[in-house]
């Protein structure tokens, strides 16, 4: 029977519990969201000297960073050609390598905190679903490495076997500094090491409020929350695809989609080996991307494809089942465990956005690649905070509004819609 709970929250230790504590009346800064990017933030905050109080309204990890791909990308969604055309070259080349940095900082917090999360840095495959993406495939390898001096790897599709053992793929992409990790386990780390910092962690301590005060307490900002308030001196916003029900002003800019995800038994070695022999991470060219991995103990983890929210999980595990037999036939008698989904926050440029507003600070929508890029913003955020020196290129980038946008998403499915489509015709 298949369990409908994320596999990343069984496979994980028992986390520590952080709710019902006292909230403290005063802190230096209130890091509202206990994602990657606020336990992030809240480390580097502590290990600053801050008095930080990190607010989540769940449990640490609950949304999107405990329920994702386990995909530790050095990279960005927009290639660095789609960037240059969007951002011109200086800035583009600027994004591309803060995801370097990124897939960086995850490894060197991992080795720092001793966070014990399966994390293995064997590199990415981006597969071609097409001859054409192909093609692609070789434009954007050159590009990196005149533009960026970041090397790549091409495979041709005779050579396809040598990576995955299947003959779905026109050619493959190799990107040898991303890496695979168990993010359940990775969140609940960074938590704990913030707390072993200093850092108040406050667990079912919703936000439902900001407010500019500043004569209360010596503070900027009141933080409301069901449990009480907190005056802090700054706030950072790491929230995600929910701020907009905290700040107004992001309410018709940041919306949430949903990605879902299946979990097989454990496969043998043999097999495992077979069909990625360097288990390495994967995703492919399509725009209804399909994303995959193995867990440590041979578990197939499948994600994306065409999957949609309002559909029942019957047919989002069809779908998903059928994309993963379409690329690996031979995992037709294997039995489906688990079947989870998660909430990303996105905004209708497909762009990470980190930066200020109404003097609080921000970091959010990574457009599945927050395993690296949260981690990083959340850190940089919080040297900016600190004031020090930091590096981030998604600073002052215009957020665009969306059209109609009332608060429900009716949009996204049209889109995924829209997406399949253009897979089966372009």
């Amino acid at each position: 029977m298949i369990q409908q709970t994320c596999f990343w929250w069984v496979d994980a230790p028992a986390p520590k519990s952080y709710r019902n504590k006292p909230l403290p009346e005063k802190a230096d800064v209130v890091v509202i969201g206990g994602g990657f990017t606020g336990t992030s933030a809240a480390l580097r905050l502590a290990k600053g000297g801050a008095k930080v109080t990190l607010l989540e309204a769940e449990t640490v990890g609950w949304g999107a960073s405990s329920r994702n791909g386990g995909q530790a990308l050095s990279c960005l969604h927009h290639t660095l050609t789609e960037l240059i055309e969007q951002h011109g070259l200086e800035r583009a080349r600027e994004m591309f390598r803060a995801s370097v940095r990124a897939a960086d900082t995850v490894a060197r917090i991992v080795t720092e905190e001793g966070i014990n999360c399966d994390y293995v840095r064997n590199g990415n495959i981006e597969a071609a679903s097409k001859p054409r993406h192909f093609d692609r495939l070789k434009v954007e390898q050159e590009t990196l490495a005149r533009l960026a001096d970041y090397e790549t790897r091409l495979v041709p599709p005779e050579k396809v076997a040598t990576e995955l053992g299947t003959d779905s793929y026109h050619g493959l992409l190799v990107n040898e500094r991303s890496a695979g990790l168990q993010p359940a386990k990775f969140v609940q780390g960074m938590a704990l090491a913030a707390d072993r910092a200093g850092a108040e962690v406050h667990e079912g301590t919703r936000v439902t409020g900001i407010e500019k005060n500043a004569t209360h307490n010596g503070s900027r900002f009141i933080v409301r929350t069901e449990r009480g308030i907190v005056s802090a001196k700054e706030v950072l916003l790491a929230a995600n695809a929910w701020v907009g029900g905290i700040v107004p002003q992001f309410r018709r800019r940041v919306f949430p989609a949903e990605s879902y995800v299946i979990a097989t038994e454990p496969l043998s070695d043999d097999l495992a080996h077979k069909l990625i022999p360097h288990r390495r991470v994967v995703y492919d060219t399509k725009n209804m991307v399909a994303y995959y991995t193995f867990s440590r103990e041979n578990r197939m983890v499948w994600g994306g494809e065409g999957t949609a929210a309002g559909l029942s999980a019957k047919r989002n595990i069809e779908i998903l089942r059928r994309g993963m037999l379409r690329v690996f036939p031979e995992l037709s008698e294997a039995a489906i465990d688990y079947f989870w989904g998660g909430t990303l926050g996105l905004t209708m440029d497909q762009t990470a956005h980190a930066g200020q507003v109404d003097g609080m600070w921000y970091s959010m929508c990574y457009v599945g690649h927050g395993v690296t890029l949260a981690t990083y913003l959340g850190e940089q955020m919080a040297n900016a905070i600190l004031g020090l020196e930091s590096f981030n290129p998604f600073d002052g980038l215009n957020i665009p509004r969306v059209p109609f946008y009332q608060g429900r998403a009716w949009f996204v499915n049209f889109g995924k819609t829209w997406y399949r489509l253009l897979d089966m015709f372009s």
